[in-house]
């Protein structure tokens, strides 16, 4: 019996040895990408290339603190852009017809919000607002990972999976509405890459869950810190065409 109940109490030891928190594995995460040069870095661009089926598009992503964002990319030499300025989200999309910027649908804004955040949804987490619980630890494509579910202060849930070894974010999965439907996706990071000390993605693949056709992103190149005008950020202002006088015909 004695020696059944030294067991037992090491095995409970040993659990609690290997147990995890949340607010640990962020420590680990954050070390491991560099978060403390992140904080000091006031703005970042990344250019690559978007692949959508057969098509493959250049697109150039450039955010500024503390939540500025905007996203160019060209479809058969035309220039579609989705931003946010901290307060107003607009796009225009010419290859749609709409040559003339229009402001986000609600749901299309509060996804760019939270893209917008500069540090992202886990840094100051309480401060934001939002929640994080460690899961558990499962394997993502056979790798071992520990799962966190974020909910942020709007109320929208995401799974995030840091794979154990590396500390480094693998897997994204969340529910956003579009178009009035709630819809569920996923999105693998991986080929990671040390810039300036610290760590950043070059490949995202994203697709709804359960199904195979989604659109992928490789980052050729990061920019730290380039010089970026902040209007570039803002709502064009929209011409709008005076009316056309006829000249009086002389009698």
């Amino acid at each position: 019996m004695k020696k059944l109940m030294l067991f037992v109490c090491a095995l409970f030891l040993s659990a609690s040895a290997f147990a995890q928190t949340a607010d640990e594995i962020l420590a680990k995460h954050f070390k491991a990408i560099g978060m403390d040069k992140m904080k000091a870095v006031k703005s970042l661009k990344a250019s690559g290339k978007m692949k959508m089926g057969a098509m493959e598009l250049p697109i150039v992503i450039t955010k500024a603190r503390p939540e500025q964002m905007r996203v160019d990319f060209t479809v058969q030499g035309m220039t579609g852009t989705q931003a946010y300025d901290g307060t107003t989200g607009w796009m225009v999309m010419p290859f749609m017809g709409k040559k003339d910027p229009e402001k986000m649908s609600e749901d299309m804004l509060a996804g760019m919000k939270e893209e917008a955040d500069f540090d992202g949804p886990l840094v100051d987490y309480k401060a934001k607002g939002n929640a994080l619980e460690f899961v558990q630890k499962e394997d993502v494509q056979g790798t071992p990972a520990y799962k966190l579910k974020l909910t942020t202060k709007s109320g929208s849930v995401h799974d995030i999976y840091i794979d154990a070894d590396t500390n480094l974010i693998i897997k994204q999965t969340g529910k956003r509405k579009m178009q009035g439907q709630e819809i569920e996706s996923e999105t693998l990071l991986g080929d990671y890459k040390e810039v300036d000390g610290m760590m950043f993605p070059y490949s995202f693949d994203s697709h709804p869950v359960g199904q195979a056709v989604g659109q992928s992103v490789t980052i050729e190149k990061y920019e730290i810190n380039p010089a970026v005008d902040k209007t570039a950020f803002a709502m064009p202002d929209v011409k709008k065409e005076e009316p056309k006088v006829e000249a009086k015909k002389e009698q």
